[in-house]
């Protein structure tokens, strides 16, 4: 039976300015019972390396649910089908697709857009949409970046440059449940086969372009290295790479995972080499092609 705790953190998408860093990266506490906030301190930020904000509430009790009382569970809200190509555009490409197309050749960064449904959006002139698209092909969300159509790098001046399609498009109620960006794409690959997971979109993408022969995909987050996000994935072997500075973290999610039956691989690669603290493979690529 699943522990039911009286506070948990919030599953929606929304951010509040953190106590610590005062940065809009603020999850709160939400009272399981009421489903309002429980302050404005208990919460966990989402800069892990940066801040590392983490602090919860006093007494958070197993609930014991009364008698004749079920346990509300909130269902995830999905985009209907259609609205990947309403968010595409043949006649103009993304910042982030012209940066590809000065990188690599036109067919290699084609065929990743197609395999990843690669869109964009005018929420910021330029920006690209990352949809996360699960298992059964239900579309959970569309998550938007901008980056610099030169380098590659995002965008995160004067502001951090990430939003969402449901907030762009004002869907108030959208209960967002997130799953493993690529996730989709594993209905073409065998049972048993090799999947390489890393955190950022954009890794993931270049890396199935330099290194097509295994499956790529993200986590879009530090914190989304965690068995609910790799549960889909379980019968497959599993190569981690996680940024410079995050190897223990993920290493002891992997290893307590790895005795629940799945088979996860955690790379140190980037802790061993000049990369930049938060670096990826695809820092290390850039500076060594």
């Amino acid at each position: 039976m699943n522990k039911v705790y009286k506070y948990s953190l919030d599953k929606s998408s929304k951010k509040f300015l953190c106590p610590c860093c005062h940065k809009k990266t603020f999850v709160k506490f939400v009272d399981n019972e009421t489903n309002y906030y429980l302050n404005d301190i208990d919460g966990r930020c989402d800069r892990e390396s940066k801040c590392g904000y983490f602090k919860k509430p006093h007494n958070n009790n197993v609930s014991k649910p009364t008698n004749n009382n079920s346990i509300s569970v909130i269902q995830p809200t999905y985009h209907h089908n259609n609205i990947v190509s309403q968010f595409s555009n043949t006649l103009k490409n993304s910042n982030f697709i012209i940066y590809l197309m000065s990188v690599f050749d036109k067919n290699s960064v084609l065929e990743a857009i197609k395999r990843y449904n690669i869109g964009i959006t005018n929420y910021w002139n330029g920006a690209t949409v990352f949809w996360q698209i699960d298992i059964k092909n239900r579309i959970r969300g569309g998550k938007i970046m901008l980056y610099n159509s030169h380098t590659g790098q995002r965008i995160k001046k004067p502001f951090n440059h990430i939003s969402w399609i449901h907030k762009q498009l004002k869907i108030d109620d959208f209960k967002l449940s997130q799953c493993l960006y690529g996730l989709h794409n594993i209905a073409n690959f065998l049972k048993g086969e090799t999947i390489c997971i890393v955190e950022s979109e954009k890794t993931a993408i270049i890396m199935s372009i330099v290194m097509p022969s295994f499956l790529w995909m993200a986590t879009g987050s530090k914190a989304g290295f965690k068995e609910s996000m790799l549960q889909p994935v379980k019968a497959h072997h599993i190569i981690a790479y996680p940024d410079k500075t995050e190897f223990e973290a993920w290493s002891v999610t992997a290893q307590s995972l790895n005795k629940n039956g799945f088979s996860i691989q955690c790379s140190g690669f980037l802790e061993k080499i000049d990369v930049e603290i938060g670096g990826d493979l695809v820092d290390y690529l850039m500076e060594n092609i």
